[in-house]
Protein backbone atom coordinates (compact mmCIF):
# COMPACT_ATOMS: atom_id res chain seq x y z
CA UNK A 1 0.00 0.00 0.00
CA UNK A 2 1.17 3.51 -0.71
CA UNK A 3 1.40 6.02 2.11
CA UNK A 4 -1.77 7.68 0.81
CA UNK A 5 -3.61 4.33 0.67
CA UNK A 6 -2.46 3.53 4.21
CA UNK A 7 -3.78 6.89 5.43
CA UNK A 8 -7.17 6.22 3.79
CA UNK A 9 -7.24 2.67 5.20
CA UNK A 10 -6.44 3.91 8.71
CA UNK A 11 -9.15 6.56 8.47
CA UNK A 12 -11.62 3.91 7.30
CA UNK A 13 -10.62 1.70 10.23
CA UNK A 14 -11.27 4.53 12.66
CA UNK A 15 -14.70 5.16 11.14
CA UNK A 16 -15.54 1.45 11.15
CA UNK A 17 -14.54 1.19 14.81
CA UNK A 18 -16.43 4.33 15.82
CA UNK A 19 -19.65 3.77 13.85
CA UNK A 20 -19.57 0.12 12.75
CA UNK A 21 -18.67 -1.37 9.40
CA UNK A 22 -22.21 -1.82 8.14
CA UNK A 23 -23.26 1.68 9.23
CA UNK A 24 -20.31 3.33 7.47
CA UNK A 25 -21.05 3.74 3.79
CA UNK A 26 -18.68 4.33 0.90
CA UNK A 27 -20.05 7.87 0.52
CA UNK A 28 -19.05 8.74 4.10
CA UNK A 29 -15.68 7.05 3.65
CA UNK A 30 -14.84 8.92 0.45
CA UNK A 31 -15.98 12.22 1.97
CA UNK A 32 -13.90 11.72 5.13
CA UNK A 33 -10.86 10.74 3.04
CA UNK A 34 -11.31 13.68 0.70
CA UNK A 35 -11.38 11.48 -2.40
CA UNK A 36 -14.08 10.43 -4.83
CA UNK A 37 -15.86 7.10 -4.56
CA UNK A 38 -14.36 6.21 -7.92
CA UNK A 39 -10.83 6.78 -6.58
CA UNK A 40 -11.69 4.75 -3.51
CA UNK A 41 -12.82 1.84 -5.72
CA UNK A 42 -9.74 2.19 -7.94
CA UNK A 43 -7.46 1.93 -4.91
CA UNK A 44 -9.23 -0.82 -2.97
CA UNK A 45 -11.49 -2.58 -5.49
CA UNK A 46 -14.63 -2.39 -3.36
CA UNK A 47 -15.72 -1.78 0.22
CA UNK A 48 -14.64 -5.29 1.22
CA UNK A 49 -11.13 -4.56 -0.06
CA UNK A 50 -11.08 -1.34 1.95
CA UNK A 51 -12.30 -3.16 5.06
CA UNK A 52 -9.47 -5.70 4.76
CA UNK A 53 -6.94 -2.92 4.12
CA UNK A 54 -8.21 -1.01 7.15
CA UNK A 55 -7.49 -3.94 9.43
CA UNK A 56 -4.07 -4.51 7.87
CA UNK A 57 -3.33 -0.85 8.69
CA UNK A 58 -4.73 -1.27 12.23
CA UNK A 59 -2.70 -4.41 13.03
CA UNK A 60 0.49 -2.83 14.39
CA UNK A 61 -1.08 0.14 16.20
CA UNK A 62 -3.70 -2.00 17.97
CA UNK A 63 -1.20 -4.76 18.82
CA UNK A 64 1.37 -2.32 20.16
CA UNK A 65 -1.11 -0.19 22.12
CA UNK A 66 -1.07 -2.67 25.00
CA UNK A 67 1.93 -4.93 24.34
CA UNK A 68 4.54 -2.20 24.05
CA UNK A 69 3.85 -0.71 27.52
CA UNK A 70 3.62 -4.23 28.95
CA UNK A 71 7.06 -5.08 27.59
CA UNK A 72 8.59 -2.48 29.92
CA UNK A 73 8.01 -4.82 32.87
CA UNK A 74 11.25 -6.61 33.77
CA UNK A 75 9.90 -10.19 33.84
CA UNK A 76 7.69 -12.27 31.59
CA UNK A 77 5.07 -12.70 34.31
CA UNK A 78 5.21 -8.98 34.97
CA UNK A 79 4.64 -8.32 31.27
CA UNK A 80 1.52 -10.47 31.28
CA UNK A 81 0.24 -8.74 34.40
CA UNK A 82 1.04 -5.32 32.94
CA UNK A 83 -0.83 -6.21 29.74
CA UNK A 84 -3.98 -6.73 31.79
CA UNK A 85 -3.32 -3.54 33.77
CA UNK A 86 -3.09 -1.65 30.45
CA UNK A 87 -6.36 -3.24 29.37
CA UNK A 88 -8.05 -2.08 32.57
CA UNK A 89 -6.79 1.47 31.98
CA UNK A 90 -8.02 1.34 28.37
CA UNK A 91 -11.45 0.14 29.43
CA UNK A 92 -11.73 3.02 31.89
CA UNK A 93 -11.35 5.47 28.99
CA UNK A 94 -14.62 6.99 27.72
CA UNK A 95 -13.46 6.20 24.16
CA UNK A 96 -13.32 2.44 24.81
CA UNK A 97 -15.35 0.55 22.19
CA UNK A 98 -13.84 -2.90 22.53
CA UNK A 99 -11.38 -4.54 20.18
CA UNK A 100 -11.81 -3.30 16.61
CA UNK A 101 -10.84 -6.76 15.30
CA UNK A 102 -13.37 -8.63 17.43
CA UNK A 103 -16.06 -6.07 16.62
CA UNK A 104 -15.35 -6.41 12.90
CA UNK A 105 -15.45 -10.19 13.06
CA UNK A 106 -18.89 -10.08 14.64
CA UNK A 107 -20.17 -7.67 11.97
CA UNK A 108 -18.82 -9.54 8.96
CA UNK A 109 -21.28 -12.38 8.44
CA UNK A 110 -19.62 -13.84 5.34
CA UNK A 111 -17.03 -16.36 6.60
CA UNK A 112 -15.07 -15.85 3.37
CA UNK A 113 -14.80 -12.07 3.76
CA UNK A 114 -11.15 -11.08 3.13
CA UNK A 115 -10.93 -9.23 6.46
CA UNK A 116 -11.44 -12.46 8.42
CA UNK A 117 -7.95 -13.69 7.44
CA UNK A 118 -6.48 -10.37 8.62
CA UNK A 119 -8.41 -10.59 11.90
CA UNK A 120 -7.28 -14.19 12.50
CA UNK A 121 -3.62 -13.23 11.87
CA UNK A 122 -3.93 -10.36 14.35
CA UNK A 123 -5.48 -12.57 17.03
CA UNK A 124 -2.91 -15.29 16.41
CA UNK A 125 -0.10 -12.74 16.72
CA UNK A 126 -1.50 -11.67 20.11
CA UNK A 127 -1.83 -15.29 21.27
CA UNK A 128 1.79 -15.97 20.23
CA UNK A 129 2.91 -12.92 22.26
CA UNK A 130 1.24 -14.39 25.35
CA UNK A 131 2.58 -17.90 24.69
CA UNK A 132 6.14 -16.56 24.40
CA UNK A 133 5.80 -14.79 27.78
CA UNK A 134 4.29 -17.91 29.33
CA UNK A 135 7.19 -19.99 28.00
CA UNK A 136 9.76 -17.46 29.26
CA UNK A 137 8.07 -17.42 32.69
CA UNK A 138 8.43 -21.21 32.93
CA UNK A 139 4.91 -22.49 32.27
CA UNK A 140 4.80 -26.27 31.87
CA UNK A 141 2.27 -25.83 29.03
CA UNK A 142 2.80 -22.32 27.60
CA UNK A 143 0.41 -22.91 24.68
CA UNK A 144 -2.44 -23.78 27.05
CA UNK A 145 -1.71 -20.82 29.32
CA UNK A 146 -1.53 -18.52 26.30
CA UNK A 147 -4.93 -19.70 25.05
CA UNK A 148 -6.45 -19.30 28.51
CA UNK A 149 -5.09 -15.76 28.82
CA UNK A 150 -6.53 -14.84 25.41
CA UNK A 151 -9.94 -16.10 26.54
CA UNK A 152 -9.74 -13.99 29.69
CA UNK A 153 -8.55 -10.93 27.72
CA UNK A 154 -11.34 -11.22 25.15
CA UNK A 155 -13.92 -11.92 27.86
CA UNK A 156 -12.88 -8.85 29.82
CA UNK A 157 -13.36 -6.64 26.77
CA UNK A 158 -16.72 -8.16 25.94
CA UNK A 159 -18.09 -7.90 29.48
CA UNK A 160 -16.73 -4.37 29.92
CA UNK A 161 -18.71 -3.31 26.85
CA UNK A 162 -21.88 -5.05 27.98
CA UNK A 163 -21.66 -3.74 31.54
CA UNK A 164 -20.15 -0.34 30.62
CA UNK A 165 -17.84 -0.85 33.56
CA UNK A 166 -14.19 -1.52 34.37
CA UNK A 167 -15.25 -4.12 36.97
CA UNK A 168 -14.72 -7.05 34.53
CA UNK A 169 -11.12 -5.89 34.11
CA UNK A 170 -10.55 -5.90 37.86
CA UNK A 171 -12.16 -9.34 38.16
CA UNK A 172 -10.19 -10.56 35.16
CA UNK A 173 -6.89 -9.44 36.66
CA UNK A 174 -7.64 -11.59 39.72
CA UNK A 175 -8.35 -14.52 37.42
CA UNK A 176 -5.07 -13.91 35.55
CA UNK A 177 -3.16 -13.96 38.85
CA UNK A 178 -4.77 -17.28 39.74
CA UNK A 179 -3.94 -18.73 36.32
CA UNK A 180 -0.34 -17.56 36.59
CA UNK A 181 0.01 -18.87 40.15
CA UNK A 182 -1.27 -22.28 39.02
CA UNK A 183 0.77 -22.47 35.81
CA UNK A 184 4.13 -20.96 36.76
CA UNK A 185 6.83 -22.35 39.03
CA UNK A 186 7.09 -20.69 42.42
CA UNK A 187 10.84 -20.12 42.20
CA UNK A 188 10.78 -19.04 38.55
CA UNK A 189 9.84 -15.75 36.98
CA UNK A 190 7.64 -14.50 39.79
CA UNK A 191 5.69 -11.23 40.03
CA UNK A 192 7.89 -8.86 38.00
Amino acid sequence: MTESDTRVAQLAGELFHEHGINATGVEALSKAAGISKRTLYERFGNKDGLIAAAFVAFDDPVFERFTRPAERAPTARGQIEQLFAELEAGIASPEFRGCPFTNASSELCDPDHPAHAVIRRHKDRFRRWLVSRAREAGAADPALLGRQLVIVYEGIQSQALVQRSAKPARDGRRLVSALLDAALPVSGDSHG
